[in-house]
């Protein structure tokens, strides 16, 4: 549903395609030649460990060196597309400290991306308060990119410039770094 989701999208946005594939589990045997003749590449969203361990399943992570296309990571696509990523909990039961909440990714980028921010900033699970109480923790030693929905990061010729309204969260603080409409160049 949501890969026809984007085909629409990209068709109404004019954005021409000659062929649209899914890699899932219906097709993973083929995951080689799929990433091969693909030059747009989207990691949707989803759970961020279930996917990760998919990915790490079907060795995407070696599938795409070399690929020379353009890759969309959505969600938990972009989490997942960190060389570490931070798994923030979200589905009951995931607040308990044995929850693994580290992970190896793909290593597109170095940066963590909490994406949703608008979305989850207030959101409770196992009656913890998500970001002050679990997040805020979990960033002591670390650094996570915080977006609202339409921030995103630019990867282009090695260098990465974040665009929108973004925080950054470290060592249990919180401060903005970005607003609306803005474009910050990332030391790589």
């Amino acid at each position: 549903k949501f890969a026809s989701e984007m085909a629409g999208a990209f068709r109404e946005a004019g954005m021409a395609y000659s062929d649209f594939r899914v890699l899932d589990r219906r097709t993973q045997k083929d995951a080689q030649l799929l990433i091969w003749k693909s030059d747009f590449i989207v990691l949707a969203g989803g759970h961020v460990p279930t996917q990760n361990a998919y990915f790490h399943e079907i060795g995407l992570k070696e599938l795409l060196k070399n690929y020379q296309g353009v890759i969309l990571g959505i969600s938990a696509g972009t989490m997942n597309a960190a060389s570490r990523v931070y798994a923030q909990p979200e589905e009951k039961g995931e607040s308990v400290p044995e929850f693994r909440r580290f992970l190896p990714g793909l290593g597109i980028t170095s940066y963590n991306v909490l994406p949703h921010y608008q979305q989850v900033k207030d959101y409770m699970l196992d009656g913890r308060r998500l970001y002050e109480d679990i997040t805020f923790e979990d960033s002591r030693g670390e650094c996570f990119y915080v977006f609202v929905d339409g921030t995103y990061l630019l990867i282009e010729n090695g260098r990465t410039t974040l665009r929108g309204e973004a925080y950054l969260l470290r060592d249990g603080r919180m401060k903005q770094i970005s607003r609306s409409g803005d474009i910050l160049q990332l030391e790589d």
